[in-house]
């Protein structure tokens, strides 16, 4: 399946279970907008390349809200990839582009390995899943949320886990 269409898939589910209307390619081109009846907006970018190849993280910044003059958006979700030595590099990239931004940022940051022999197609086995808040303001500082295996299934306690065994 194609990964960009995967994602897809996802955020439109997960914005039908938080009540949202989903919007793709929509507002200066952003992957997805999810909006509330009342107008909020969670601004949505994911980007297989990582942080520094893409203007996914610019896109978010100069986010226009609609109408114009209601700062109605509440956040910004950056969904993206990178190899684990460079988990603390994307951070701090992060760190120094949202500086000033208008509202916060929720990383969630997927760490993988390249592996010739790997069962998938592409090559790459997903280790993590990373997510932080990034804050709003003149000095962005970072909130680690939650780190967990990438695989449902080798998250302890979770059915997942359980139905595999």
């Amino acid at each position: 399946m194609d990964w960009t269409i995967h994602i897809g898939v996802v955020v439109s589910e997960i914005a039908n279970f938080m009540g949202l209307v989903t919007r793709f390619e929509e507002g200066g081109r952003k992957d997805a907008i999810l909006r509330s009846t009342e107008g909020d907006e969670i601004a949505v970018e994911w980007e297989w390349n990582g942080v520094w190849r893409a203007n996914e993280l610019e896109k978010l910044i100069k986010h226009e809200v609609r109408p114009k003059g209601k700062e109605r958006l509440k956040y910004a979700v950056l969904i993206t990839y990178t190899h684990p030595p460079n988990i603390q590099r994307v951070y701090d990239h992060v760190m120094e582009e949202w500086e000033g931004a208008r509202w916060p940022l929720l990383l969630i940051l997927i760490d993988l390995l390249e592996k010739p022999k790997s069962q998938f197609t592409m090559h790459k086995e997903f280790q993590n899943i990373q997510m932080s808040v990034f804050s709003a303001g003149e000095k962005a500082g970072r909130t680690q949320l939650r780190s967990v295996p990438a695989f449902p299934w080798e998250i302890p306690g979770t059915s997942w886990s359980y139905r595999s065994k």
